[in-house]
């Protein structure tokens, strides 16, 4: 399965890119054998089949037994790709984030001032948790396990960078996802303090925590309220432009 190891790394790589459609076209994928491509499609029907349960259901509530049903797959099957069913549910995620860092590189342009990148970003991140909730609930689940674990995923992920085996490679892989979701972020901010748009005394990865924190909870706050809120006439569409007004207020010090 080494080779396949490989290939999945080559795969989430050129997912970040943007081209993750060219993957089962390209050239590395045509010289597998018959076994090699058919195991790696049914990483992806596990996968698929996974995130479908999982966005009907509570992960508390999804069995493994579920997914492998709902796969059409044996269980032995399913245990044999995935250790546990919180690596597939943490896959799910990664394949979330792979997806969200294409379509947030795709928000911004080099016109943009850092300022209005940040602007951009900061809309399009709360309409992508509106649209997938998954996102961060796998997220908020990420943060929780990993605070508990005797082993966190940033010293597994040191692990796998110095070229030692673990067992379970799924949060350390999360985590490297968040790590290039949180550069595009960066980069903007940056920008930002160059071309002078955004003026404040946090540093860039500061702020990039402070606003990933305001938009979860923002997000978290709105879920709770909607009742109230759709009552007094407050819509998600006027929450979202209001949010992202006083973001971009406070990162221009206006």
């Amino acid at each position: 399965m080494n080779k396949i190891f490989k290939l999945l790394l080559y795969y989430n790589a050129i997912a970040v890119e943007g081209v993750k459609e060219q993957f089962w076209k390209s050239e590395i994928v045509s010289k597998l054998s018959r076994m090699e491509r058919k195991a790696l499609r049914t990483r992806k029907l596990i996968l698929d089949s996974a995130r479908e349960l999982f966005e009907e259901q509570p992960y508390e509530e999804v069995r493994m037994e579920d997914i492998s049903q709902q796969a059409d797959l044996s269980r032995a099957t399913l245990y044999n790709y995935f250790p546990s069913k919180e690596a597939i549910y943490l896959e799910v995620g990664i394949e979330f984030f792979q997806e969200i860092c294409e379509r947030q590189r795709k928000v911004i342009t080099s016109e943009h001032s850092g300022l209005d990148q940040i602007g951009k970003l900061s809309e399009d991140a709360l309409r992508i948790l509106f649209e997938h909730p998954l996102v961060h609930q796998t997220m908020r689940h990420f943060l929780v396990t990993n605070s508990q674990a005797e082993i966190t995923a940033e010293e597994t992920l040191k692990r796998l960078e110095e070229g030692q085996k673990v067992d379970d490679a799924s949060r350390p892989k999360y985590l490297r996802e968040i790590r290039r979701f949180e550069k595009i972020w960066r980069e903007s901010i940056e920008r930002g303090f160059r071309d002078g748009s955004i003026r404040h005394e946090l540093n860039s990865n500061q702020l990039t925590h402070f606003l990933f924190m305001i938009i979860s909870g923002i997000f978290d706050r709105i879920n709770l309220e909607r009742i109230p809120l759709k009552r007094v006439g407050l819509s998600e569409e006027y929450l979202i432009r209001m949010t992202v007004d006083l973001i971009r207020k406070d990162l221009a010090n206006d």
